[in-house]
């Protein structure tokens, strides 16, 4: 029959034949999941402007609301992951997520009887959810199948490679809804990109081969673990808490400041026509040289009674514009940092397994500077260049972070520990970052009266300290998570130095709390 799945891979060479195809397909379902988990930032003015939603409610529908389903769900997701079929569990997820990312686009409000019921910021909250929770099925799965499939001396380099599909899933997905947002209108773009999905998950059950747990030399010894089993697992290693809580604070900058900058862009570069939101954005300069505005492009602006008046030689940007080049900053500058990420950390890890950590962190410490810098920028053009090394840098975390933890349990759990490690970072990035920028840019307008007066550096006026507030929440949520950045440093210097067995337990030294002489854990790790 056509649709029945094809047989497991049951042996390294049928893996290494098989492995190449097996990854860009995964990679493909990847970039998918983030089309659908991305698209509604670049659509999110034109949806805050039709349902009359302030940027705490915006924050909680990109960030929050869907962070907590998706973590919340990817525990029994990857349990099940864990102890039954892999693929079976992607298909089915693949599919959730992208009938409820069309099924965004019918949000409005439910009345009945003159009495609303759920109203569209409602409707929308809840479709959301409903993406998160099949996108909980979709990562967890596919980090252990590569696990499987490519030897931990190539494992950081295709876990790499794979989140690399993250960033592709940004472009295309900033891209794509900008460009559909304008053609057609935000609703109609959740369907167009939506739809696809069910479709594609159909190609991935009749043509990926699953490998058998431990394929690539690490055999399970145990049985599939619980969440809580798992949590206690990693949370025992000495190195992981630390790593874990860096990772969530890196997290949280890079979605704190990419859900929003698809709004930071117009909101400080330009005007934006309540009556005609998803047409043009006016762009304007503050170079006070002439020939560096013409340089640019750039024109010069003033605020007359709250309103930006522009020169007659602004430049027009459109939606389909905003998102090519955010989205090709973001997506091309992020791809290229995780895959470094993985290559940086598999060559010099090899020699020292902490630098599987270090790599990340110097990422992080050299990229948060050039975030806030970014933020600060005169110019749109200024702005996304320095944006892209920031993204870059910031970028080189994730491989090696997903490659350090399968390194350090045992194959049986590779899936649930990708499940706990998610659930860390995307609790405390995508879940808290957006919600909080939006919380503090509310914040800082409504509070624009007596920050105008007694913070000049904020806006010369009311009207400035108001537009600009998104800006100065973004450049509050870099300074308070960079010193966490050094927990990097920490965990790789808890990190075992020697060779670890096949559960992941250090020989000759210890790699948990609770366990000075390295020995394998077996009646329930100590916390």
């Amino acid at each position: 029959m056509a649709f029945l799945s094809p047989g497991m891979i049951t042996s390294m060479d049928q893996a290494k034949k098989h492995r190449t195809y097996a990854l860009w397909i995964l990679i493909i379902v990847y970039i998918f999941n983030f089309i659908d988990r991305q698209i509604v930032n670049i659509l999110q003015e034109d949806i805050k402007h039709d349902l009359g939603l302030n940027d705490t409610q915006l924050g909680m529908m990109t960030g929050l609301t869907f962070a907590v389903v998706y973590c919340t769900m990817g525990i029994p997701v990857a349990r099940i992951a864990d102890s039954t079929s892999r693929k079976a569990v992607m298909v089915v997820s693949l599919a959730i997520w992208s009938a409820f990312t069309a099924i965004c686009g019918l949000a409005t409000d439910i009345n009945i009887g003159g009495m609303t019921l759920v109203s569209g910021f409602m409707f929308l909250l809840i479709a959301r959810m409903g993406v998160g929770l099949g996108e909980a099925g979709g990562s967890p799965p596919a980090h252990a199948m590569i696990s499987d499939l490519y030897e931990k001396e190539k494992r950081g380099r295709a876990l790499a490679l794979y989140s690399a599909g993250l960033y592709a899933g940004t472009l295309l997905g900033y891209y794509l809804g900008g460009w559909l947002s304008e053609e057609m209108s935000w609703r109609q773009a959740f369907f167009v990109v939506g739809i696809p999905g069910v479709i594609f998950a159909i190609i991935v059950w009749t043509t990926i081969k699953e490998p058998v747990r431990g394929l690539s030399g690490m055999k399970p010894k145990t049985a599939s673990h619980t969440f809580v089993q798992s949590f206690k697992k990693l949370w025992s290693i000495k190195a992981f808490p630390y790593y874990a809580i860096a990772t969530g604070a890196g997290t949280f900058v890079t979605y704190g400041l990419g859900n929003w900058m698809p709004s930071f862009m117009p909101r400080t570069f330009g005007i934006v026509d309540a009556e005609t939101v998803g047409g043009t954005v006016k762009y304007i300069g503050m170079w006070s040289m002439p020939e560096l505005q013409n340089a640019f492009g750039m024109c010069q602006a003033e605020v007359v009674n709250g309103v930006k008046t522009l020169a007659q030689d602004c430049y027009t940007m459109s939606k389909t514009e905003i998102g090519l080049f955010y989205g090709t900053v973001s997506g091309v500058g992020g791809a290229i940092g995780t895959i470094a990420g993985g290559y940086f950390a598999d060559r010099l890890g090899a020699k020292d397994r902490r630098w599987f950590l270090w790599v990340p962190m110097w990422g992080k410490l050299i990229g948060a500077p050039l975030f806030v810098l970014a933020m600060l920028a005169p110019t749109v053009e200024l702005s996304l260049l320095l944006y892209f090394p920031a993204i870059t840098l910031a970028a080189m975390y994730l491989g090696p972070s997903l490659a350090i933890t399968h390194h350090l349990v045992p194959a049986s759990m590779r899936a649930m520990s990708s499940a706990v490690l998610f659930f860390i970072l995307n609790i405390l990035g995508l879940g808290t970052g957006p919600f909080v920028v939006g919380i503090l840019s509310d914040w800082i307008g409504s509070n624009a009266d007596t920050l105008a007066a007694s913070h000049s550096f904020l806006g010369d006026t009311v009207d400035q300290v108001k537009q600009m507030s998104l800006k100065w929440a973004m450049i509050i949520a870099v300074i308070l998570m960079f010193p966490l950045t050094l927990l990097w440093h920490i965990g790789a210097k808890k990190l075992p130095k020697g060779e670890l067995d096949d559960d992941g337990n250090a020989l000759g030294e210890a790699l948990t709390e609770g366990d000075p002489q390295g020995e394998p854990l077996t009646a329930g790790p100590k916390p």
